[in-house]
């Protein structure tokens, strides 16, 4: 289901009172822990890197989301929420007034349907990759990576990307445990020495 769309052709729903369509540029935060955010995203193009910060301040990336993928504080956590979101590519975003968002996930089924199904989904993902990485050894790991996120997409530009090529050593190290020099030499075994990836 298309959410907005869903809105859109709602007539309960005044739909430009509470959604604002927002574009970013590369890597700029869409918030920063602690950050008081009072809406949800969804992605409409683009991808957006979501972490947190290291007991030295250092990026750790735990997610790469594109769409039609949602994402920030629901506010159930009682205050619990550290994470930042960050452009990965110039990206187009809806943002849904929280209380609005909160009300209708509640109460439309449809919408309520929609909801579960995708938290459900984004859960499955996550605990399915990081089962699958903590078995495996590095050639493995990075395969696991490689296989969820090769894949092309559009950003705000309408420019191609593979999600994938997107993320530093880094941001790999982080999704699969693994250092920079383990991700550097993983990736030459993985993707041979002609192909080149980000620093």
């Amino acid at each position: 289901m298309d959410l907005y769309n869903y809105l859109k052709t709602n007539s309960k729903y005044k739909v430009d009172e509470v959604v604002k369509h927002i574009s970013i540029s590369k890597d700029q935060h869409i918030y920063i822990p602690g950050q008081s955010t009072h809406a949800i995203f969804e992605i409409v193009r683009g991808a957006v890197k979501i972490g947190s910060y290291g007991s030295q301040g250092s990026e750790i990336t735990y997610d790469v989301l594109s769409y039609p993928d949602t994402f920030g504080n629901l506010k159930y956590l009682n205050g619990q929420f550290f994470e930042f979101a960050k452009t990965l590519t110039a990206t187009n975003l809806r943002s849904y007034q929280l209380d609005f968002y909160k009300k209708i996930i509640v109460e439309d089924p449809v919408v309520s349907e929609w909801f579960n199904k995708n938290t459900v989904r984004r859960w499955s993902i996550a605990e399915a990759r990081l089962f699958r990485i903590r078995s495996a050894g590095s050639l493995e790991r990075m395969k696991i990576i490689y296989d969820d996120l090769n894949r092309v997409f559009l950003d705000a530009e309408n420019k191609n990307h593979n999600l994938f090529y997107l993320l530093t050593k880094q941001d790999l190290g982080d999704l699969t445990g693994m250092t920079r020099q383990t991700v550097s030499q993983t990736l030459k075994k993985l993707l041979g020495p002609s192909l080149k990836h980000s620093a």
